[in-house]
């Protein structure tokens, strides 16, 4: 009888140091995985343009920057500002060590520029909040850091 308590107890304790060293892999792959992927950031930003505003848009602009090792897709993600103005990128891949602008103002994309073409400025004087989502709408970077103030 106590060998039949022995045997099972010996069984789950087996079992339990397996799923914990399967757990424990699993845990480790995820941490490599998000180290490894490819890293996009808001890395500066101007919220006030010369006045007059309207007459020079294209000075409010985000940048963002692929800190990554690979080019990444950027289509479908969006820029807002703390009153949820947004502006959702279009087709746009953004090259590894490459960085854009988005301009609020009027003009033609290229790698270099996105134009948000609004004729009205966007980002407050005093002070802004920008955030960059995924197109599943995961907050991926804010400006400033931590939505502390400008």
């Amino acid at each position: 009888m106590y060998s039949r308590v022995f045997a099972g107890m010996l069984g789950i304790l087996l079992a339990m140091m397996f799923m914990g060293i399967a757990l424990a892999d699993k845990e480790n792959a995820s941490t490599t995985d998000s180290i490894a992927s490819p890293q996009i950031a808001i890395t500066a930003a101007n919220f006030v343009a010369p006045s007059p505003e309207k007459e020079h848009l294209n000075e409010e602009w985000v940048e963002i920057t692929n800190l990554g090792t690979s080019e990444i897709n950027l289509t479908g993600w969006t820029l807002s500002d703390a009153q949820n103005h947004t502006y959702t990128f279009p087709g746009f891949s953004l090259a590894a060590g490459a960085k854009v602008f988005v301009r609020t103002g009027k003009g033609d994309d290229d790698i270099e520029n996105l134009f948000w073409n609004r004729s009205n400025s966007v980002w407050n004087n005093n002070g802004d909040l920008a955030v960059l989502k995924d197109p599943e709408g995961n907050t991926i970077s804010m400006y400033p850091e931590e939505g502390k103030g400008a």
